[in-house]
């Protein structure tokens, strides 16, 4: 558990028990003729005479590991969390949302960063909706729970990293096109430069795609293969880019730019160990199974490899002959071996997922030629991003 969680916890039961101490002082008299009655109180557990308001305010500025740690430690705290369980989901993602800045002592302001601030994801993907029962009973409240915030940071986690080790990649990959460099770090300056800004312009574009490839998977039509199946599966996909976020051009757009991006840096990673044909085959059983985090993966074992083969260099030594690149490649193999023999369908080709309905839905809205996204690295012409219908 985190220093603050158990400073905070510390200051709780430190107030409550300076609330008892007046509460025994001004009724010493009863107290005195009631024994029994301070007995119990004394043998009453701190946890129950928190106020519940106090309680709810404490466990929001927790993370959720710190309040599942303190579930484990008391009865009585984990059937009082259980009752707040609304009020405090309500409240950590209240405190995890914009506009909050927090006052230091110091009188410094503090805001959250970009892995803290869950305001765009949430908007995203706001809580479940309330559930009826057959009686209509219910309340009008959307289902904020624990298991809800979980999902929801889980998933901005996985945007934040793989828009960083995507942009990471890409910068990279664009650098070594040129070795005019004044020293190495003049390259590393412009390399971190670079690597920020590329993050900052797909970390939107690849929650957008977390959020289409997750609508189209609830759809009962995605997970059957067949002539009709596919037609409806297309519209569906297309229906789902006519509605919110995607109904704004621009957005729609840069989606399908990063969409792109992503697609061709993934199987430029997997040559020349998967020939360029399979590519596909294995980028559509990646999306329609995993969404991106087996795709985010993929990246971090890139990303390891390059760190190993930097160090090796400056130490003049040997880089491995199995890297973690390969590795992953490795059980991908051993998945698409487990996914044939369990004789479910074969994924859809790559065109089936996205880029079919998105070019469909660009050309109804008469977006084509559109202009294409620069990225400025400040060294060169900068990172394109673009498609099949950009203007050259």
């Amino acid at each position: 558990m985190s220093p603050a969680v158990i400073e905070r916890v510390r200051s709780i039961i430190h107030r409550a028990k300076n609330s008892a101490k007046l509460r025994r002082r001004s009724t010493i008299q009863v107290t005195n003729q009631i024994p029994s009655s301070s007995s119990t109180q004394k043998r009453e557990s701190i946890w129950k005479r928190v106020p519940g308001s106090v309680l709810v305010r404490v466990l929001a500025q927790c993370e959720l590991q710190d309040i599942y740690s303190l579930l484990l430690s008391c009865r009585v705290l984990r059937r009082r969390v259980s009752h707040l369980e609304y009020a405090i989901s309500q409240a950590y993602l209240h405190h995890r949302t914009r506009p909050y800045q927090y006052t230091t002592e110091t009188g410094h302001e503090l805001v959250p960063s970009v892995g803290d601030d869950l305001t765009f994801i949430s908007s995203l993907f706001p809580p479940p909706p309330p559930q009826y029962t057959s009686t209509g009973a219910g309340d009008d409240l959307p289902e904020y729970s624990f298991g809800y915030l979980a999902d929801l940071t889980r998933c901005w986690k996985t945007c934040i990293k793989l828009s960083y080790y995507l942009a990471e990649y890409v910068v990279h990959q664009h650098l070594q096109k040129d070795s005019l460099w004044s020293s190495k770090t003049e390259k590393e300056v412009v390399y971190s430069k670079g690597v920020g800004l590329l993050q900052s312009r797909l970390l939107s574009p690849v929650a957008y795609i977390i959020f289409f490839l997750e609508t189209h998977a609830s759809d009962p039509q995605s997970s059957t293969r067949s002539t009709n199946s596919q037609h409806q599966s297309l519209k569906s996909q297309q229906s789902i880019l006519q509605q919110p976020p995607f109904n704004n051009t621009q957005t729609l757009l840069s989606t399908h730019h990063a969409m792109h991006l992503l697609c061709s840096s993934v199987r430029h990673l997997m040559a020349p160990d998967i020939a360029s044909a399979s590519t596909e085959a294995w980028l559509g059983l990646l999306l329609t199974t995993s969404t991106l985090e087996r795709i985010m993966e993929f990246f971090v074992a890139a990303a390891k490899d390059e760190s190993v083969k930097v160090a090796a260099a400056d130490a003049n030594g040997h880089s491995p002959t199995w890297t973690n690149r390969m590795e992953f490649m490795w059980q991908m193999r051993r998945d698409w071996g487990e996914f044939v023999a369990s004789g479910a369908l074969t994924p859809p080709k790559l065109s089936e997922v996205w880029f079919e309905a998105a070019q469909r839905e660009i050309c109804r809205r008469g977006a084509i030629p559109h202009e294409c996204e620069v990225v400025p690295v400040l060294h060169g012409p900068g990172v394109a991003l673009r498609c099949e219908f950009c203007e050259e």
